[in-house]
């Protein structure tokens, strides 16, 4: 659990503010046992427990043969949850903020209960940049998040991005009865595992993210203005054709696959002086 995470304030002279991340711990060992069950589906060795608490998930991982990097970032109860772990083995308990920490090197799932207020950080940290080396996660989200994440279309260029490298699925609804404290929001199980074959090459992927991220400003803008700054009249009349849709339809209608084929279409055929800017939200 990351229930109280403070950080020093970035301007001089101003103190740090708390940032009480929304932690609400499993209750239910079945939802546990759910969420090992999902998570065998793409095992890797290694499991990143992000906002690890009172140890629910971890513990269970590392009985299951996982080698299990728990991380929590309140003393009081990493020191509690280091006194659970004792001797057993497979587990390693890191005190810090997972959104500071630097990511392990090789491939790693994640399987875990995250705070509610850094849901999003916490799947850019994992998602934005494709050479981070996350293959799957099962992780506990906000209902309403989880439905944002994996809702047809995409309109927001952050999540596309993911999406062109890894498939987002709501596995299934969790009532709030089912942690302690209960949160006012429904919850959702969100399974995430990285596409054998992305729709955009990694080595593209910071300038599909310069082309989404301009052309999705206004999701409703019609398709010949958004990307109007990349394709002449007669490429675009080519790229309506190709992607079998009127010219006039929002931007925001298309789906990964379409935009996959629009941004081939640009490096195909669009002179190079005219291609997006490298652009994104990554920090790895």
């Amino acid at each position: 659990m990351m229930s109280k995470n403070k950080r020093p304030s970035r301007q001089a002279g101003r103190p740090a503010l708390p940032n009480f991340s929304g932690q609400h711990l499993i209750r239910d060992k079945s939802l546990v046992r759910r969420m090992i069950e999902l998570a065998r589906l793409s095992p890797q060795p290694l499991v990143l427990d992000i906002g690890a608490g009172a140890g629910a998930l971890t513990l269970p991982l590392a009985q299951e043969g996982w080698q299990v990097l728990a991380i929590e970032n309140d003393s009081r109860i990493a020191e509690k949850l280091r006194g659970k772990i004792g001797e057993t083995e497979g587990i390693r308990l890191v005190e810090t903020d997972f959104l500071e920490m630097p990511l392990p090197r090789k491939p790693f799932g994640v399987v875990a209960n995250i705070p509610f207020a850094i849901t999003t950080a916490v799947l850019g940290r994992l998602m934005d940049h494709p050479a981070v080396p996350f293959r799957h996660g099962v992780l506990i989200v906000e209902f309403g998040a989880a439905r944002r994440f994996t809702a047809d279309p995409v309109t927001q260029a952050r999540i596309l991005g993911w999406r062109m490298q890894f498939d987002l699925k709501l596995a299934e609804p969790v009532s709030p009865d089912r942690f302690s404290p209960p949160p006012r929001v429904h919850c959702a199980i969100l399974t995430v595992r990285r596409k054998n074959e992305p729709l955009v090459r990694p080595s593209d992927h910071a300038r599909f993210m310069g082309l989404v991220t301009q052309a999705l400003r206004v999701p409703g803008a019609p398709l010949h203005a958004a990307l109007g700054p990349w394709f002449t009249p007669a490429q675009l009349k080519h790229l309506v054709k190709l992607l079998r849709v009127d010219r006039s339809v929002p931007v925001g209608a298309l789906n990964e696959r379409q935009w996959a084929a629009v941004f081939e279409t640009i490096i195909r055929y669009v002179e190079p002086y005219r291609w997006p800017k490298a652009g994104g939200l990554f920090r790895w």
